[in-house]
């Protein structure tokens, strides 16, 4: 008997760690009253060692203040690091993340400000296992099967910076905040280049003639990014974050300035992983023998695809008598559940934004929520596969109509996987017999739904010879049967 070894990959998570940052804000003048605090965080490396591993980030804090007198916006960028130890972890693990700001702070001091943020961190690692597995015997009835099997994975950044020209509606005396949702729609691998398309939305809050406006400029995109690391036949799993989004005013003397050039810097996380076939022996016997199995299960994890789904969200919140609803910012949103169903996802989560006020005493901020429960039709998708959805909200608009009504656009990416788990024989003791005692030809009893290789195995026969003795039968048996078997000639 022949065997090998089969080394396959299983995605698994890790774990989930809290860990809290503190980042410290100085502004020219004094912060008067806190508006609006948002936050955009990252991982961007790590470290992985014997049961634990190291990693460092980037925490994006957009923070909107008045001084007493004027709205003010500012954007600031912190490093965090934190660890998470698991027995699964060894010093090639490859590991991706995700990072949910849970809870946001902040304490203010004359023209200092400092925000605590509390970082719920989930960490996934992609797992080798190895077992071995019967592949062959020359001298046996082998039952051959296949399966698929994650062969190799290879994890990959690759910055994008999308440069685009923009037209405000209005004229731009300062920008208050811009924040931008980027998202991969389609891509093609081939020779070393990812041709990556999307569509990206900057929304752009700013002063227009004393008044504060927020801007919704959607654009599409096509790049070109370098994956000579990747080969052209992988499977790609893409993860898009946003780093930071920068504005450039362009300003010309006696024209409206509404015209201005927004650089927005990403992180394409590329999981590149490659499906293998295995062919095993999953059962066997010979003439004279039987075989006591010693069998051992491995599991790998294979995708099953991903989708794109728009979906709008409403909900009516309390109006307070002396503010006038101006817009909304610093918007997020979280997914807090994730099923997979026949043919669809249910996914749960919440939007957050800030909405800005007009009142008789300057600009007012109040904190919203949205709670959100959305069906995804997804025609791959069964209630076997393990599910992830991440939801970007491309805009969010409040406005008057007897009472204060809140809308928010998300998108929806969603990936799926599934894992496959595969019994292999790891050994095999031989376990003969004397065939010499039985009758050289008997009737034996065959029972409906049995199949060939049942049959063939019971008698210790080949399928031809049984084939050829009882040319009737069929495969499985559809009612009881009387088998002719020819033990000696």
């Amino acid at each position: 008997m022949q065997f090998s070894d089969l080394s396959c990959l299983s995605r698994r998570f890790v774990g989930k760690i809290q860990t809290a940052e503190n980042v410290r804000i100085s502004v020219k003048t004094d912060i008067v009253q806190v508006l609006s605090v948002g936050v955009d965080n990252y991982v961007n490396s790590y470290e992985s060692s014997r049961g634990e591993a190291s990693f460092y980030g980037k925490t994006n804090v957009k923070f909107l203040y008045s001084d007493g007198t004027t709205v003010n916006g500012q954007s600031f960028n912190a490093d965090f690091t934190a660890s998470i130890s698991d027995d699964m972890l060894e010093p090639d693990s490859k590991l991706t993340f995700d990072v949910v700001a849970s809870e946001v702070k902040t304490e203010t001091n004359a023209n200092t400000a400092t925000v605590t943020v509390l970082l719920e961190i989930s960490v996934y690692a992609y797992v080798t296992e190895s077992v071995p597995f019967l592949c062959a015997s020359e001298d046996a009835f082998c039952k051959v099967e296949s399966v698929e099997y994650l062969q190799s994975a290879h994890l990959m950044d690759l910055p994008l910076v999308l440069d685009e020209e923009l037209n405000a509606t209005r004229t731009i005396s300062s920008v208050l905040l811009a924040e931008s949702s980027v998202t991969a729609t389609d891509y093609t691998l081939s020779e070393g280049v990812l041709n990556l398309s999307g569509e990206a939305c900057v929304r752009l809050t700013y002063v227009s003639e004393g008044n504060i406006v927020t801007d919704v400029l959607p654009f599409k995109f096509t790049r070109e990014l370098d994956a000579s690391q990747i080969d052209s036949d992988s499977q790609l799993r893409l993860d898009v974050v946003v780093k930071n989004t920068k504005v450039r005013l362009n300003i010309t003397e006696q024209e409206v300035n509404s015209l201005f050039s927004v650089e927005i810097a990403v992180n394409v996380r590329a999981e590149a992983v490659k499906i293998g076939q295995c062919e095993y022996v999953d059962d066997a016997y010979t003439a004279n023998s039987d075989f006591l199995f010693e069998r051992k299960s491995v599991t790998t994890t294979l995708p099953c695809g991903s989708t794109v789904a728009d979906k709008r969200v409403t909900a009516s919140l309390p109006i307070t008598s002396g503010k006038t609803p101006l817009t909304a910012v610093n918007l997020s949103a979280v997914v807090t559940r994730c099923a997979s169903q026949e043919r669809r996802a249910e996914v749960q989560g919440v939007v957050y934004a800030t909405v800005l006020y007009s009142t008789d005493t300057g600009t007012e901020s109040e904190n919203v929520e949205l709670p959100f429960s959305e069906t995804i039709p997804v025609d791959y998708l069964m209630p076997q596969c393990a599910s992830f959805a991440k939801v970007a909200v491309t805009n969010f608009t409040v406005k008057e109509a007897g009472t204060l009504q809140a809308e928010a656009d998300l998108r929806f990416v969603l990936e799926s996987e599934r894992d496959v788990v595969c019994n292999v024989i790891a050994a095999a003791e031989e376990q003969p017999f004397d065939k010499s005692s039985l009758p050289a030809i008997e009737v034996c009893l065959a029972h409906k739904g049995e199949t060939l290789w049942q049959l063939c195995k019971n008698l210790h026969m080949s399928e031809e010879n049984l084939l050829a003795a009882n040319p009737e039968i069929t495969n499985p048996l559809e009612s009881d049967a009387k088998i002719v078997v020819f033990n000696r000639i």
